[in-house]
């Protein structure tokens, strides 16, 4: 089934079905793990855990469905009504474990745990996320991996690591592929090319884009819809049914989230 006009589209909009959340302050001008600040905050992963909608990081509630459950739009508000943007992801699994000093192949709680959805990997993503500040030297990480067409070994371009940015908690740093790859199954090793200066915790996680939001000083504080405010990358999304819905924010000032995204079965 699908939407066949968009007076079939305000009907479901008025349907009023929506997954709510909330962050605390985010304080980082990069992507930013956005789950680690919900309420309550998700436990730090000691192992790689396969993530659903009954998960912590989860925002909720999602409608059961018999069909297709797509997003519809958002409202959403920003505590200090600054210009922002948020990506909404399907995080799919996250581990945790790894040390911002070592220099060899670590493999502490890795390999990432079986996808449970998007098995093939195609257009799923990896990012590292950090649990506790790693040290204020720079340098690069790596992970090895095994990419949507099942070849392991791959190893994914170097991103800078730790300094400035790059350290703080609840740190998002997505990690390009190897040129020509597409998509990732799992992340068996994760390599930091020089020690930060501080072990810290940090861990690894993987998520499937499904859409960007705008989040503008005017349409922070005001609902959005897919089709009429162009403040969504991916309008009408559709959205497993047991898909661990969640977003990573980046935004140049300290501030709070506070919203719903608005769903439905069509």
């Amino acid at each position: 089934m699908a939407l066949t006009d968009f007076d079939e589209y305000v009907d479901k909009l008025k349907e009023n079905r929506v997954a709510d959340f909330s962050t605390s302050t985010i304080r980082i001008q990069r992507p930013n793990a956005s789950w680690q600040s919900f309420s309550p905050t998700p436990a730090t992963p000691t192992t790689s855990v396969a993530l659903d909608k009954t998960s912590a990081q989860s925002i909720s509630p999602i409608p059961a469905v018999s069909g297709r459950l797509t997003m519809l739009g958002a409202r959403i508000n920003t505590s200090t009504y600054s210009a922002a943007a948020m990506m909404v992801v399907d995080l799919l699994n996250v581990s945790g474990g790894l040390n911002g000093t070592l220099t060899t192949a670590q493999t502490t709680n890795l390999p990432t745990a079986a996808l449970t959805r998007y098995t093939s990997g195609e257009g799923v993503m990896a990012g590292i996320v950090i649990y506790t500040i790693i040290g204020t030297t720079a340098t690069t990480v790596t992970i090895s991996y095994t990419n949507s067409a099942g070849t392991s070994g791959r190893t994914s371009t170097a991103t800078t690591f730790g300094g400035g940015f790059y350290r703080e908690v609840g740190l998002l740093i997505p990690i390009p592929l190897q040129a020509g790859d597409t998509g990732i199954r799992s992340i068996e090793s994760v390599t930091v090319a020089g020690t930060t200066g501080t072990a810290g915790n940090f861990g690894v996680c993987l998520y499937k884009p499904l859409a960007m939001i705008s989040l503008e000083s005017a349409t922070g504080v005001m609902p959005l819809d897919s089709v009429s405010t162009g403040c969504i990358i991916g309008s009408l999304c559709e959205i497993h049914p047991d898909a661990c819905l969640t977003v990573s924010a980046v935004t140049v000032v300290n501030f709070s989230i506070t919203g719903a995204l608005i769903l439905g079965e069509v």
